[in-house]
This record gives structure tokens, sequence and C-alpha cells, in this order.
């Protein structure tokens, strides 16, 4: 068997971190506490991760409006293109406004000579109109009369001039437009290259929504892991917090285990590893003066060596610094008094033998020359019986040979030592 020392653990145990820079609101638990799979824990409060996403929908809000705008211009892009394609496609409309045009310019030309012919007779009746009143042949207001009319006809001839400029200029256009189809293409080129800076706006401002959209559901899963849940059934075993506590990222909270799994994390010597197998049987005893045992087996032992600080063995004696093999005994059932953290002593039984005969180790004695114990013979005295030993536990050891059925062993008292043919108690072992 071999021997060493570890330390309770519960299944599972872990210790609960926070997330980040929070204040613990409320806590939920004690330690005690049997908690469930998913249990609220504690819940914890980000003020500056609230305001971080009331920011993030506003920019999610102005980047919405911002990306509308921008399949709007699209759309106008669009129909400004299609416009140009239908007037290059459809030359004969471009005839026809020029003849509507034309005749356009030609009525305004009328309505000058029309407006003109107005202006002459307005002002021939008012030369006729002045000689008549030098004469005093007519009234005053009469002659007034004709006066505003040659202004009015006079006005109208401006207009009807003007009308002609503006018509003409028109008819030009439309004309240098007939002449020159490159302009048209040229507007084509110019239309297309608008849709294509509309549509990459389109897909920039797209993108970026999609990545404030992202960032919104980060700081959403960050706040929600201001709540915390237990990760696994069980106790809670250790609280570092209490209602309004402030905390820094990586600080632990509290420390949970499963107490339907103990198990008992020791570290063995390079040379000891090598003796130990998983699966392999374990003896798991308080330090101390109980002496209750515990069974469990080896779960699992570490493939590698890890350097380790001087520690002083069951033995009180200091070992010196070397790797160390982590390795966990898992008990077959659950000890319900074994305190997690403490520690305890641990025998690994490396090979074992059924149905042999065995003592208590007191009670057997060594020379230099033999193994043997003390027996109490038929009128109850002391003798002295050579034995050979097999394998030794903590407690126990294997007699290959020396004794025979119904021998009755003594355990050596601690301070008289025995002698042949000394009478002696009943035996007590």
């Amino acid at each position: 068997a071999l021997t060493q020392s570890g330390t309770v653990e519960l299944g599972g145990q872990q210790s609960l971190k926070s997330p980040g820079d929070v204040t613990v609101e409320q806590v939920l638990v004690k330690v005690g506490d049997r908690v469930r799979f998913g249990q609220k824990l504690l819940i914890l409060r980000n003020p500056e991760g609230q305001t971080n996403l009331a920011n993030q929908g506003l920019e999610i809000r102005k980047q919405e409006l911002k990306l509308a705008r921008s399949r709007q211009k699209v759309e106008e892009a669009t129909e400004k293109l299609a416009a140009i394609q239908k007037e290059i496609r459809e030359p004969v409309n471009q005839q026809l406004l020029i003849r509507k045009q034309e005749i356009i310019v030609a009525r305004s030309h009328q309505k000058v000579e029309e407006a003109r012919e107005t202006l002459t007779a307005a002002q021939q009746k008012l030369q006729q109109l002045e000689v008549l009143n030098v004469k005093g042949f007519i009234p005053g207001n009469e002659l007034q009369d004709q006066k505003d009319q040659v202004r009015t006809a006079q006005a109208n001839l401006r207009d009807a001039q003007s009308d002609v400029s503006t018509d003409t200029i028109e008819l030009q256009r439309l004309q240098l437009e007939e002449k020159q189809p490159s302009q048209l293409e040229d507007k084509v080129m110019e239309a297309q290259s608008e849709l294509r800076e509309a549509r990459s706006e389109v897909n920039t401002d797209s993108r970026e929504l999609q990545r404030l959209q992202v960032e919104q559901k980060n700081i959403q899963e960050q706040l929600q892991n201001n709540v915390v849940t237990s990760p696994l059934p069980g106790m809670v075993l250790d609280l570092k917090v209490k209602d309004r506590d402030g905390v820094k990222a990586g600080d632990v909270l509290l420390t949970l285990g499963n107490p339907a799994q103990e198990l008992v994390k020791l570290n063995l010597s390079t040379v000891d590893a090598t003796k130990v197998k998983v699966n392999q049987k374990a003896r798991v005893k308080i330090i101390g003066s109980d002496p209750k045992s515990f069974y469990g087996r080896v779960k699992s032992l570490y493939p590698q060596a890890i350097a380790s600080d001087n520690k002083e063995d069951l033995s009180g004696r200091q070992s010196s610094s070397q790797a160390k093999v982590p390795a966990t005994i898992e008990l077959d059932r659950p000890s319900r008094t074994l305190i997690p953290g403490s520690q305890v002593s641990v025998e690994i039984i490396l090979d074992e033998r059924q149905n042999v005969a065995a003592l208590n180790l007191m009670a057997v004695q060594r020379s230099r020359s033999e193994s043997f114990v003390w027996i109490q013979d038929d009128r109850g005295r002391a003798q002295r019986r050579t034995i050979t030993p097999g394998l030794e536990g903590v407690t126990t050891a294997e007699i290959k040979s020396g004794l025979q059925p119904g021998d009755r062993v003594i355990l050596p008292p601690p301070k008289t030592p025995l002698q042949p043919g000394i009478p002696v108690a009943p035996a007590t072992h």
C-alpha cells in the first residue's frame, strides 16, 4: 500500500468569478444552501453596461434612418436612369417635341404682331383724342382712359416679345439635343455612376448597421451574465460577497461543489506515481483520532509531473522540493462527514490478497534476523513464535506462515516487555 495526505473536495468544485467591474445588487443564497442547476445565485448590476446599451440603440436607429435614405437614393437614381434610357430609345418623341415647340414659337410671333397692331391702334386713337381734348370736345377722363389702354397695349407687347424669346430658346435646346445624341449618352453614364454610388452607399450602411447590431447583442449578453446562475446541482461552500459590494473583473464571488460526489486531491512523488494506476482501490481516513475509514478508487492520474514546494509528509519529515504528480481519488459513496478543504490520509492499495491470515501491525515484532509474534499458550503464558509476514497495509499485515488456526496472538503492552513463560492476560487479538 502507498500512503499519502490529500485534500477533500466535492465533485465539480469550482469558484465563480465576476464577469466585469460590477456591483452586487442581491445575494440570493447563503453558505450551505443546496442549489439546482441553473438556479439564480447572485444578481449583479453594471450601470455602464446599461448606458452603453441605450446609446447603442440610438446609434442603431440613426443608422437605420441613414440606410433608408440610401435606399431611397437608389430608387431615385434608378428612375432617373430609366427616364434617360427611354429618351434614347424613343428619338421620335424628340422630333414631336421640336415640332410642337416650333408651333408654339410661331404662335408667339403672331401674338407679337397682334399686340403691336393693338398698340398702334391705341396710339392713333390717343392722338385723335388729344386733338379733340384741346378743342374741348371730350371729357378729360376719356383721354386718361385711352392713355391707360396705350400703356396696357405696350405691356402686352413686351410680354409677347418675351414669350417669343423664351419659346425660341426652348426650341433651340430641343434642336441641340436632337443634333447631339452624345449628350444623352453622357447623361446615361452620369446616371449609371450615381446608381452605382447609391448602391455602394446602401451596402456600406447595411454592413455598419449589422456591426452595430452585433455590438448590441454582445452588450445584451454581457448584461445577461450579470445574473449568476449555478453551473451544477450542488452546495454553496463559500460566499465572498454581500449585497452592494463592488467587485472587480475576475474576483471570486462564491464557491460551489456537488456533495453527491466526494474527491480527494493529492500529489504523489514521481517514484510513487509509477506504482499507481487508475481504478486502484484506496482507503481514506481523517487525520487524527477518528479511526473511521472511507473507500474509493483512483479516478485520475495527471500525465505529467509538476514542480512543488517543500512539504511535510505524514511522518512529519520535511520532503525535498521535487516534481509531484497530481492524482484524484473518488469515494465509492459520499461520506457526508468529510469537510471540503480538510486534510485526510489516503492509502492506495497497490496489491491485495483475499482469504489470508492478517494481524494488527502492532502485534508483529521484528528483530535483525526474524519477524515474530507473542502467543498465549494453553497455560496462559507468553510464548514467542517466528512468522513470515507478507503484504502490509496501514494497520494490518499478512501472515504467510508461522501461525495455526486457533492460536491466540498477544498485543505486546507498550511499557512492559514480554518474556517467554510469563503469565499474561487473555489474548486481545
